[in-house]
């Protein structure tokens, strides 16, 4: 128990009593957080988990406040530890929670005992070489793992319409891995609109359809180019679908009617990436 011995000494439990309520107003804060509508209001959201507090602490991400148990520190490395010690000694507050209470604001069935609150992250907007766009997918995990490959994959930018699930859901940041501290991910009010900028700046427009190019038999492409997935039910919207310079399809070899929106954004951007790479 040393290191939480430590951890008191920077804290200085006596002005910062460990919570034992569920009903205590920073907890009630930090639950209505899970509201996109909260958030945006606040301009904040929640981190959650070990692995996601880490991406963000070695990003640029501006730390509100962090609640942790002490099982939760006493159980992390030493690096973590001082990530914790030095965040606490640039004035940012830790908060203890009992691990019986720790349950009641965590976002996972089983909380790892971390979760951070910090503040939205803000981009400088840019010209870019390589852009996803994404159309309306909705499922937080499909977002997120789209952003996770097009970060692996070396897009430089990923845009969202409004109505693309939240990058702030705690599913889009956990399936994201922390993809969204690494690569610019902005929401747009109309994606047609700013497709139709990046035509004007000569950016190619590539979409998805059953009507489209085999993938296997395309043109080559080169950058800049914008990469379109669309809504996992109606793909993309006629609007976008009409904006396009060039239409893919997959090829179905088996029985499956299609592809996952994450998958199908994977093959394509993986498919590019390795032209792209060898020429």
């Amino acid at each position: 128990m040393e290191s939480i011995n430590c951890l008191k000494k920077i804290i200085n439990f006596e002005e910062h009593p460990v919570i034992t309520s569920r009903n205590n107003e920073k907890l009630k804060y930090l639950r209505k957080l899970r509201n996109k509508p909260f958030r945006d209001s606040e301009n904040v959201f929640s981190i959650e988990g070990t692995k996601l507090f880490s991406e963000a602490f070695h990003s640029q991400i501006i730390f509100r406040q962090i609640f942790i148990t002490e099982k939760w520190f006493d159980s992390q490395n030493e690096s973590i530890q001082d990530s914790i010690a030095l965040l606490n000694a640039n004035g940012i507050s830790i908060v203890v929670v009992m691990d019986e209470i720790f349950n009641s604001i965590s976002t996972m069935q089983q909380s790892e005992g971390i979760i951070c609150i910090a503040d939205k992250i803000e981009f400088e907007p840019s010209d870019f070489m390589k852009y996803v766009l994404l159309d309306d997918v909705q499922d937080p995990f499909n977002v997120g793992t789209i952003i996770r490959t097009a970060d692996a994959a070396g897009i430089d930018c990923v845009i969202t319409s409004r109505k693309t699930a939240d990058i702030y859901n705690e599913k889009v940041l956990r399936g994201s891995m922390g993809s969204v501290f690494h690569i610019p991910v902005l929401q747009v009010d109309s994606l047609t609109e700013y497709a139709k900028d990046l035509k004007n700046k000569k950016v190619k427009i590539i979409g998805t359809s059953l009507e489209g190019e085999d993938l296997w038999q395309r043109q080559p492409i080169e950058p800049p180019f914008g990469i379109v997935m669309g809504n996992e039910s109606q793909g993309m919207s006629h609007e976008m679908a009409q904006l396009c310079d060039v239409l893919l399809k997959i090829p179905i070899l088996g029985n499956a009617e299609s592809l996952n929106v994450s998958t199908a954004a994977g093959i394509i951007l993986y498919d590019i990436l390795r032209e792209n790479v060898l020429n």
